[in-house]
């Protein structure tokens, strides 16, 4: 080997290299960061746009998002996930990606600053639990997107019978599809999240078809009781029967398999509570009825020593100790003829 191999500690290796990593991100990042003076003076450019979304990190945001690398499927189904938990913005990726990459960059340079302030000894323990607090950290994003959406899919699942019980009554009063969303939607206060969905459903009937925003909105939200009611509203304004028996059938539909899922939970609770109950509470019954047996049985195996003072123990063995103990004898009584001769 080398002598100028021994001398390289492995420990300063890897810092070395974890700084060089990070001036290396740094110094790509500032190159494809987009310049906007360069953009305003750019004739090609038209004039009356409006600035874009840039995202949490401004400028900053689109190279920091590009260091995660993604193929063509994840990219659609990130954004398709997006669309699902209500972050239509356009800059709404590019952020999570960004944030993403922040996150699993800032631990891995605490522990190379920690490793070569801390001693020696601990410089791997460091790294290590750098490494682990970075993995961590870059995928919370991901997992607020996902919590959202299934937060947001339960709201707009409780919301959908109400809804459409008020669009029956719309169609029964003579109102168009359209003009019964609008009306639906502003008076959904309860359920934000779905008024919002209506909206757009609304503006893209106006813009291109109801077909299309039937169906568009059957894929934002991914719900078995939302593709009934797109499927339900195709049919009906294709063949132009009416709607209003149908969505009513349909609302009660939905209540009853809400009711049955709420019965299903019902009926698990009890089998849920058997690991709480069995690691919770049963050792402290245990502990309350096997204590007084395990300590008659330890008193049985090992007695306890006999105390001097008679007013400790009852019974005629305690007696019988006491009168020893006062070195009194005790006379035997004869009963029979031998009491009655002469002494």
């Amino acid at each position: 080997m080398s002598p100028l191999l021994t001398l390289i500690d492995p420990t300063s290796a890897v810092v070395f290299a974890m700084a060089a990593v990070t001036f290396f991100l740094i110094a790509r990042i500032c190159t494809r960061r987009p310049n906007r003076q360069a953009a305003r003076l750019d004739p090609t450019r038209p004039a009356a746009l409006p600035e874009a979304d840039e995202g949490l990190f401004g400028s900053w945001t689109p190279a920091l998002a590009a260091q995660i690398p993604e193929s063509s499927k994840e990219h659609r189904d990130f954004r398709l996930l997006l669309r699902q938990a209500g972050l239509y913005r356009p800059s709404a990726r590019t952020t999570i990606y960004a944030l993403r990459f922040v996150l699993l960059l800032m631990p891995l340079v605490a522990a190379g600053i920690g490793a070569v302030i801390a001693d020696s000894q601990r410089t791997w323990q460091i790294l290590v639990l750098g490494g682990l607090a970075a993995g961590v950290l870059s995928i919370v994003p991901r997992l607020y997107v996902f919590f959202r959406r299934r937060r947001r899919m339960r709201q707009i699942c409780q919301g959908l019978p109400d809804t459409i019980d008020m669009l029956s009554m719309c169609a029964s009063g003579g109102l168009g599809l359209s003009e019964s969303l609008d009306h639906v939607a502003g008076q959904m206060s309860a359920y934000p999240e779905l008024a919002g969905e209506l909206r757009i459903l609304k503006r893209q009937a106006e813009v291109g078809s109801l077909k299309q925003a039937l169906a568009d909105f059957s894929v934002r939200v991914n719900l078995p009781e939302a593709r009934q009611l797109a499927s339900l509203l195709t049919r009906g304004t294709r063949l132009g029967t009416q709607l209003s028996g149908s969505l009513n059938e349909q609302a009660d539909h939905l209540r009853v398999a809400r009711r049955q899922s709420a019965t299903t939970q019902a009926n698990k609770t009890p089998v849920k509570l058997v690991f709480p109950i069995l690691f919770c509470f049963a050792p402290a019954a245990l502990i309350l009825l096997t204590a007084p047996a395990v300590l008659e049985l330890r008193d049985f195996l090992r007695p306890p020593a006999q105390t001097a003072d008679a007013s400790e123990g009852f019974g005629t063995g305690a007696v019988l100790d006491s009168l020893r103990t006062l070195d009194q004898r005790v006379d035997p009584v004869l009963i029979g003829p031998a009491a009655d001769a002469p002494r």
